[in-house]
């Protein structure tokens, strides 16, 4: 065993010496050096293996001959500090430290850390409460171990919201065949809401303004700008005007009822009929109908509004720039046309939505969705929107024969019968379209591109300005290039939005367009969402019908 007198500090305190005589000391290991760096203050130094090992080799070569008589000085240790090394991420929006644990009493503390990020030009970003939290690791950490921080984080750019219209009053559709649960369980049906009326100055809608967004920074410096958020157009229909105190406010101007045309509130006159039937003739109105009773069969009824029917529509044609309500329901039959062929002789059309109880033997169109709380029986039904054949509850909602093509997906309790009524169902047929629009989005795109940097390199290829400021037309000319040159970049923000909501849309299509089930598909249901395609030779319990690479999977754990 060494003697520990053989070691001390060098001059300046920051390296351990020793001093051996091969004859004296011999034989040496690397063990017997650790020792000697096991005391204090030696043991706050870092251990240079090279030297030990060198040390021990020398002083066991020499060991017996006539050099091994004389002493040699051997560094063993010196005082390796901790140290802190920062890398920065490629887009400058992260910043790690690397930190080694160090031999001696002096440890890595904060105001280490934030000289050395202000040393490497980063100044944002910084979190001192999670560096200090981080840095308690470091204390657990032998000499020479090292952890890895975040340090500090650059802040993305929050987009602006796009404006938004919140709508206060309530439309027919949404009053009327809202079946209210009762205490026991059951169903209401005949408590199913009312029409509600606006008056002048009453409050349709109210504007929220859409915003730029936040500005972000990476660590450098340098700002990030937001996307600012789409406008929306408060649009004034029929009966209603912008508030003159407030222009983000829609007021009524007249009594009446609320209608939704195309997406325009209008507010309507409301022509009240008790029935439609040959007492009446057919009605042609400049507004919303209210029929409190009955249509009766072979009538024509016309709104440039809503038309809301209490009783039944038998056999009859109502046609609506809004929505059509019935209160009870539609029914029709078979009939022969003057070409031999078979047709349904109630036809339901709607620019807006079509609700009602139940259907049967009908035709009904809508731009927007379909809804029928009992059954839909025997028809053909196409919609641009979402049907849902279903009372809220998940009880009543059946599907049976006739053929059904909603482009926004299905909800409906069951499809089918016990008989196995061919029944077919279409479902998400546009994929083809969307691709259409994101290929012609990118094209366009791409022409903009490329005519945006044409004009870039007439502007950069300008004379210098001395050479035409005086010159008007030259004067005029290069400012109606930079009017376009920002008319282009605003132009391009715009297109790269649409095409990634559309490219969004494309990727999630099968994803949202679907069949929900609540309870059953019967057999000989034929189902086709997009290009995939499946006629059901046996019952399916509640599950989801979904497009998945090409065919048609039923989902039993996601439905609903």
């Amino acid at each position: 065993m060494l003697d520990s007198e053989l070691i001390r500090l060098s001059k300046d305190n920051n390296q351990a010496e020793v001093r051996l005589i091969p004859n004296k000391h011999a034989p040496l290991t690397v063990a017997n050096l650790l020792s000697l760096l096991n005391v204090d203050p030696f043991n706050q130094l870092s251990p240079i293996l090279a030297n030990l090992e060198e040390a021990v080799t020398q002083v066991n070569k020499l060991t017996g001959k006539r050099a091994g008589a004389e002493e040699f000085l051997f560094i063993l240790a010196d005082r390796n500090s901790c140290k802190i090394e920062i890398s920065l991420s490629k887009d400058n929006m992260q910043a790690e430290i690397n930190l080694t644990a160090g031999w001696g009493e002096h440890q890595i503390s904060i105001d280490d850390i934030l000289t050395e990020l202000s040393n490497n030009k980063i100044h944002l970003g910084i979190d001192k409460q999670k560096i200090a939290a981080q840095l308690t690791q470091l204390s657990a950490l032998s000499p020479g171990q090292d952890i890895t921080i975040i340090a500090a984080e650059g802040q993305l750019p929050i987009h602006g919201k796009n404006a938004e219209l919140k709508r206060q009053v309530s439309l027919a559709r949404e009053r009327l065949l809202q079946p209210q649960l009762k205490t026991d369980g059951n169903v209401d049906m005949r408590n199913l809401g009312e029409i509600e009326m606006v008056e002048a100055n009453d409050l349709l809608i109210e504007k929220i303004p859409a915003d730029d967004g936040v500005k972000g920074f990476d660590l450098l410096g340098k700002e990030l700008l937001p996307k600012s958020g789409k406008d929306i157009k408060l649009q004034v229909g029929p009966g209603t005007c912008i508030d003159p105190n407030n222009p983000l406010q829609q007021l009524a101007t007249m009594t009446g009822q609320v209608v939704e045309v195309r997406g325009i509130l209008q507010v309507d006159d409301i022509l009240t009929i008790k029935n439609v039937d040959v007492s009446t003739g057919h009605i042609k109105f400049k507004g919303s109908i209210l029929i409190t009773g009955d249509v009766d069969a072979e009538m024509i009824v016309q709104s440039t509004g809503d038309i809301t029917v209490m009783g039944f529509v038998d056999s009859a044609t109502l046609i609506a720039e809004g929505d059509v309500i019935v209160n009870k329901g539609i029914l029709g039959r078979q009939v022969t046309s003057k070409d031999n062929f078979q047709e349904l002789a109630t036809k339901i059309t709607a620019q807006g939505q079509i609700r009602a109880q139940f259907v049967q033997y009908s035709e009904l169109t809508a731009t927007g969705d379909i809804t029928i709380t009992k059954q839909l029986l025997h028809s053909v039904t196409n919609t641009k929107g979402k049907l849902t054949v279903n009372d809220g509850f998940n009880r009543r909602g059946d599907i049976v024969g006739g053929s059904v093509n909603a482009n926004n997906g299905i909800n409906v309790v069951s499809i089918g019968a016990t008989s196995g009524t061919k029944t077919e169902i279409f479902c998400a047929m546009q994929e083809e379209d969307i691709r259409e629009q994101v290929q012609d989005r990118s094209l366009e795109l791409k022409a903009l591109i490329e005519e945006d940097d044409s004009l870039w390199i007439k502007i950069n290829n300008l004379p210098p300005k001395e050479k035409w400021k005086h010159d008007h037309g030259v004067v005029t000319e290069i400012k109606e290039m930079l009017h376009s040159k920002n008319r282009f970049n605003q132009q391009r923000v715009d297109d790269e939005i649409e095409l990634q909501q559309l490219q969004l849309e494309l990727e999630q299509y099968y994803q949202v367009h679907l069949i929900d089930v609540g309870k059953c598909i019967f057999d000989n249901v034929t189902l086709n969402i997009g290009s995939a395609s499946t006629i059901t030779q046996r019952e399916y319990g509640p599950c989801r019908v979904v497009h998945n690479n090409k065919q048609i999977d039923f989902d039993y754990a996601n439905h609903g």
